[in-house]
């Protein structure tokens, strides 16, 4: 049938392997930094499910994960770790900690 597979098509052929035994990458320690970021949840977290800002804060199990980057102004955040003036880059269910200014810092 075929006597010689080129090696774009062995490529092609193992292509889905590749994707499926893959491990899930580690989140990047930059995640957070920039206003477009959205970061994943820890694993098992059952915020992790939310996927944009509207639809973690409608769920009052959640809390928002701050924004790390700077800003023009610092960010004003609410007890849920939502700001009104810089954006939630991930939804959590561990409420955020306060580092004594106005900016939430997550519990270690």
């Amino acid at each position: 049938m075929f006597r010689y597979i080129s090696p774009i098509g062995i490529a092609i052929l193992l292509a889905p392997a590749a994707v499926i035994v893959a491990p899930a990458q580690p989140q990047s320690p930059k995640c957070g930094l920039s206003w477009d970021d959205w970061c994943r949840a820890p694993a098992g977290d059952i915020c992790g499910r939310h996927k944009d800002t509207a639809s973690c804060k409608t769920d009052p199990a959640c809390y928002g994960m701050p924004y790390r980057g700077e800003a023009f102004a610092a960010c004003i955040f609410d007890a849920r770790g939502f700001a009104f003036n810089c954006p939630a880059v991930g939804c959590t269910s561990t409420p955020p900690g306060h580092n004594g200014r106005n900016s939430p810092i997550r519990p270690r």
